[in-house]
């Protein structure tokens, strides 16, 4: 990837094609990250990372334990977290993902790791989705088991096979 463009794994509108920001390698940050575009990351992040419409790219060098909030993010390196995505979320066969991934759309490569568990319900789908049904608690009733002698079963005949 060239310094300066992005190309993102899923095509969307309105999702941003310059990359503003790069947190190079050798750099260590512990706290809160807003980013309004693209960001590169190839440092370690510890802490939270948040953006409203922008895309996240954690690069092989990328160490991330953090929560994310990004409209895109995609992995090459390795998160420990919760990564919540309106647009994407792509794990490529070098990421690793230790943790939570919410987003409508999920993209795992071969050979890449996600451990953890996926909601892929976007806003469409959750105002489709049926309304918790009421439960009603069921009657019990009782079974009378009665005693049954066993019978042997026949030896089977030889071309009974």
């Amino acid at each position: 990837m060239k310094y300066g463009s992005a190309k993102l794994a899923f095509d969307a509108d309105d999702a941003p094609t310059d990359l503003r920001s790069f947190l190079g390698e050798g750099t260590d940050i512990n706290g809160e990250v807003k980013f309004t575009e693209i960001i590169r990351v190839d440092a370690g992040v510890s802490g939270t990372i948040t953006s409203d419409s922008g895309s996240l790219l954690i690069m092989e060098k990328g160490r991330v334990k953090a929560s994310i909030q990004a409209a895109i993010v995609e992995v090459s390196g390795v998160v420990e977290g919760t990564i919540t995505a309106k647009t994407s979320v792509k794990i490529h066969s070098t990421g690793r993902v230790y943790g939570d991934i919410h987003t409508p759309v999920l993209i795992i490569d071969l050979g890449a790791v996600f451990d953890g568990k996926c909601n892929m319900i976007n806003s469409k789908d959750q105002a489709m989705r049926p309304s918790k049904i009421e439960q009603k608690p069921v009657e019990q009733k009782l079974v009378e088991l009665i005693p049954v002698e066993p019978k042997a079963l026949p030896d089977p005949k030889p071309g009974d096979r």
